[in-house]
């Protein structure tokens, strides 16, 4: 399931584009992107800067600094992508990135009759070594230690000036969010993941919960597509009843990452609203079990923190998709939630 379809805000401008940037992806990945995007659009000789992704990522997409055009995949069937390539073509861009280096983009240069100047590279046979060989220090260990942002910035290298490029200072999603008088004294809560091996337990989740609203905290709940089912049946729901608990659900990324953005800090597993909290400039508390930094989605803004469990058999998994072999979960449940708090506090005790 997706989240739902907002409109998106395109810019004016002309029908050819000066740059072309594919990256369909998750929302995690598109939202470590909008990074990369925002600091490649500060050159004058990108634009117009088209951005083609995924239909339901449109309206967020839209919002990012410096896209001037959005193209976007309708559905997944081969009818959809060639309809897209139609549409590349018309466009006639002078570079090409392809931030995503699957099948379905190089698919997608190869029916619009254009190649890539410069592709992402992923390192996967080093982390594929790290699963075979967990907790031990791999032999490419420098590949793994660098995060999604940087590989993306290799891309720079393709477009004009051939010049590397940095973060942007300011977070990507940042005009996005409220005066910082409303920000002060709010949480958000992300206790969702695409795969349950992912999701620091809910009972976890509650205790944490429990001991902010104790000192005073209000808490946004964040739900994402087809989360409704468990969460209605866990002990996180006796929270609706409190006047100070907000439930987000059933909304679009946009009216999502305005919500995250009244946030002080957010606390979430391993999961997509991680780096969309952080592409609108609030800081996470975030909890990986299965996977680790090493696969190059740890948090980017420095308040940020990563908590974790340090055994031997992490990780055990690229995506996080396989049970645990274990069958107890210990590298999330060996996290304490007067841990996390704390962590929760110290952001909260930064001045903003």
């Amino acid at each position: 399931m997706s989240y739902p379809e907002s409109e998106p805000r395109l810019r004016e401008g002309t029908a050819l584009t000066a740059t072309l940037v594919i990256r369909f992806g998750a929302l995690g990945d598109l939202c470590i992107c909008s990074w990369f995007l925002a600091g490649l659009s500060r050159r004058t000789e990108v634009h117009p800067l088209t951005l083609v992704t995924k239909k339901q990522f449109r309206g967020l997409a839209a919002e990012i600094p410096g896209v001037d055009h959005v193209a976007t995949l309708e559905a997944s069937g081969p009818g959809s992508l060639l309809r897209l390539a139609c549409e590349v073509r018309t466009l006639r861009p002078a570079t090409v990135l392809d931030a995503h280096a699957v099948l379905r983009s190089r698919l997608l240069t190869l029916l619009a009759g254009r190649s890539a100047e410069n592709r992402l590279v992923k390192d996967t046979a080093a982390r594929l070594k790290l699963l075979r060989h967990p907790g031990a220090e791999a032999p490419d260990a420098p590949r793994l230690r660098r995060h999604l942002l940087d590989r993306l910035d290799d891309l720079a290298e393709g477009a004009p000036g051939r010049s590397l490029l940095t973060p942007t200072v300011t977070p990507p999603l940042a005009h996005l969010r409220p005066a910082e008088s409303g920000r002060k004294r709010t949480v958000g809560i992300a206790p969702g993941a695409r795969w349950p091996t992912k999701r620091w337990p809910d009972k976890l989740f509650h205790a944490a919960a429990l001991e902010l609203l104790e000192e005073g905290v209000d808490l946004k709940i964040f739900l994402g597509p087809g989360e409704t089912a468990w969460f209605d049946h866990s002990p996180l729901f006796k929270l609706t009843a409190n006047s100070s608990v907000e439930i987000i659900r059933d909304s679009d990324l946009v009216t999502v990452a305005r919500s995250l953005a009244s946030c002080r800090v957010t606390l979430c597993n391993d999961s997509g609203l991680l780096h969309l909290s952080e592409a609108v400039g609030t800081p996470v508390v975030s909890l990986f079990g299965p996977t680790v930094a090493a696969f190059g989605y740890a948090p980017l803004l420095p308040e940020s923190c990563l908590v974790e469990t340090d055994l031997d058999c992490r990780p055990c998994s690229r995506t996080g998709s396989r049970p645990c072999h274990r069958g107890d979960l210990a590298c999330l449940t060996g996290i304490a939630p007067a841990v996390v708090v704390a962590h929760i506090r110290k952001i909260l005790e930064v001045p903003l």
